[in-house]
């Protein structure tokens, strides 16, 4: 009887153990604003940190990539009886500060990366934790100074392989993203910074929808209208592929009489970067949501990314993918190095070495990149090179 009493109440403590454990999981929900390669390289990046870091992670694409189908999914999750404790969202013209409210007054936190807080939002609402507590953080990459770079290093290649007229500014087309979208206007910010008049001109900017068939559909059409062109300055990968079919179809050879960059380091965009048509691919942001998630479960379990911060907003910087270091980058995207290696290393909330790091988002991106590189992939021998 009391053996048998001690094992109901040892089952018992089990029981409420497995319960309290359970109910430690923050569950997350990644509204993915597109289907495209690049999110679901991001969603798939994030399912890795959510398995390592024990979140609940539940990923939806939006196949319409459209902002009122993105505010539409919004709503579908924010009206279930099981909301979840964290909401992850791209920011989006006109929908991100209907999207924010709902969330804020439902009791869901809410966390925006990736693009650039609409200029919209931040007059209705301010920034995170402003006006709207349960928006409690923003961060991604710096888009204007990547469209910025992306310029300027089009234009030193293009000059190294004697394009353009001498003496004239580099004539440059420039594929563009959809108009809602925070990223394409912020890199488009950029892009037009740089483009003077005097060192190079924008023949003409044309959106593309993020898509490689219309960027090629375009593009096809440009160079038969500006058959000058020296550059072509793409919003992503994707498109710029699309530039770069358009241009061997029209009989020129990119990478030796026309110069294409463009930003995601896409798979096929290194492969594009080995074969020489592809100059470069500003990269390393699909790590983002994987890192928002780091972000996610420290603020949880009590470590507060913003704590003794002026603000609770990060930013870092992109990185280039090129001929000289695309080895690295090929072993940074390699999924197998994903599965390998262990996100828990890079958490406050589990590591007091990580406390003792100067906090920044650029310094995380950088433990990220620098862990895979090196990181072994599953299978592989100690001294196998």
């Amino acid at each position: 009887m009391v053996f048998r009493t001690a094992l109901l109440i040892s089952l018992l403590l089990c029981s409420l153990l497995r319960l309290a454990e359970a109910g430690d999981r923050p569950s997350v929900v990644f509204l993915s604003p597109d289907d495209s390669k690049f999110w679901h390289m991001v969603a798939d990046f994030m399912a890795e940190v959510a398995g390592d870091l024990e979140l609940e992670l539940d990923v939806r694409f939006d196949r319409d990539r459209h902002r009122f189908s993105y505010l539409q999914m919004a709503e579908q999750v924010l009206g279930r009886e099981d909301r979840p404790d964290y909401l992850v969202i791209m920011c989006k013209e006109n929908v991100t500060t209907q999207m924010l409210r709902q969330a804020n007054e439902l009791g869901v936190k809410v966390f925006t990366f990736n693009t650039d807080v609409p200029e919209t939002t931040q007059a209705a609402v301010g920034m995170p934790r402003e006006v709207l507590p349960n928006w409690i953080g923003h961060m991604g990459p710096d888009n204007a100074a990547g469209g910025r770079t992306l310029s300027v290093l089009l234009e030193r290649q293009a000059r190294s392989l004697n394009l353009g007229e001498p003496g004239q500014p580099l004539p440059v087309l420039a594929l563009s993203g959809t108009r809602d979208s925070s990223a394409a206007t912020d890199r488009n910010r950029g892009l037009e910074t740089t483009i003077d008049g005097e060192d190079s001109k924008l023949l003409q900017l044309v959106y593309a929808d993020w898509s490689a068939q219309l960027a090629q559909d375009k593009v096809s059409v440009l160079l038969r209208r500006y058959p000058e062109a020296a550059a072509i300055w793409s919003a992503s990968d994707g498109m710029a592929l699309g530039a770069i079919e358009a241009a061997n179809r029209a009989g020129k050879h990119p990478g030796r009489d026309l110069v294409v960059g463009g930003f995601d380091w896409e798979p096929l965009a290194l492969e594009a970067i080995r074969r020489g048509e592809l100059y470069v691919s500003l990269g390393r942001h699909f790590m983002g949501g994987g890192l928002s998630l780091l972000l996610l479960h420290d603020y949880h379990h009590g470590y507060d990314f913003a704590a003794g911060a002026p603000t609770a907003t990060l930013s870092y910087q992109f990185e280039p993918a090129m001929l000289g270091n695309v080895d690295k980058v090929e072993r940074i995207l390699d999924p197998a190095r994903w599965q390998a290696l262990n996100f828990q290393h890079f958490s406050r909330a589990l590591n007091a070495g990580q406390r003792e790091i100067p906090f920044s988002a650029d310094g995380l991106m950088d433990q990220f990149s620098g862990a895979l590189a090196q990181q072994k992939p599953p299978g592989e021998l100690a001294g196998h090179r």
